[in-house]
């Protein structure tokens, strides 16, 4: 039996992720920011890649804010611990310190919410499902949802599937979502790529966005 060379199978699905077909950019953006909350940021078995990935997104959430790009947040908040899907019932899980009121709920300081933006609750791990994030999306007219957050492999790749299933553009900023389970992580990259939108660099991003800004400024009334 062959022994699996795990640096080596990251190695290639970067490869074929950098390779992939890029599904494009949208004209009407919103960044959507996944459970960057303390239960998921400053947990125990948070490392270096958590900040690393909290202050990226700061760097984004500027120039998002600075092009005029709506910008929302996703929080897991529970009313009661019962309301969690079973899985999380039977097992230990972070959820369990995600009932309303528990400071472990609030959002990192490093990506604190500003006046305009958006505040999206739920109770699972996509941020569809029975909230209000796609009438929310429908209002502001986007077309395109710029995802951050964590984790790669859970909430970040649910909210990813459940955009492109709603024909949402869908662009993942690498450096800025990070996942305990490295190589978890890693290949929910690659799939993400692979089948339901794009994966980004935070250099691109930023291009992006100002590319963007300086466009709508063109086109604002004199």
């Amino acid at each position: 039996m062959t022994e699996t060379r795990w640096d080596d199978e990251i190695a290639t699905i970067r490869r074929l992720r950098a390779e992939r077909t890029k599904v494009g950019h949208g004209e009407r953006p919103a960044v959507v920011i996944v459970d960057f909350q303390k239960a998921f940021v400053a947990h125990e078995k948070s490392g270096p890649s958590a900040a690393a990935a909290l202050s990226n997104t700061a760097v984004l959430l500027d120039a998002a804010r600075a092009a005029g790009v709506p910008v929302i947040y996703l929080v897991m908040i529970l009313d009661s611990l019962e309301d969690r899907m079973l899985a999380q019932r039977v097992r230990s899980s972070l959820t369990e310190r995600c009932e309303r009121g528990n400071p472990w709920t609030e959002i990192s300081d490093v990506v604190a919410v500003q006046p305009g933006d958006h505040v999206v609750e739920k109770t699972v791990a996509t941020g569809f499902y029975k909230t209000r994030l796609h009438d929310l999306l429908t209002e502001l007219n986007i077309d395109e949802v710029v995802v951050v957050g964590t984790s790669t492999s859970g909430c970040v790749r649910a909210t990813v599937m459940d955009a492109a299933y709603r024909n949402y553009r869908v662009s993942v900023v690498e450096e800025c979502v990070d996942d305990f389970r490295t190589v978890s992580g890693e290949v929910s990259l690659w799939d993400m790529q692979d089948r339901f939108g794009d994966v980004r660099s935070l250099e691109h991003m930023l291009g992006h966005f100002a590319a963007l800004g300086r466009r709508r400024e063109m086109a604002a009334p004199a």
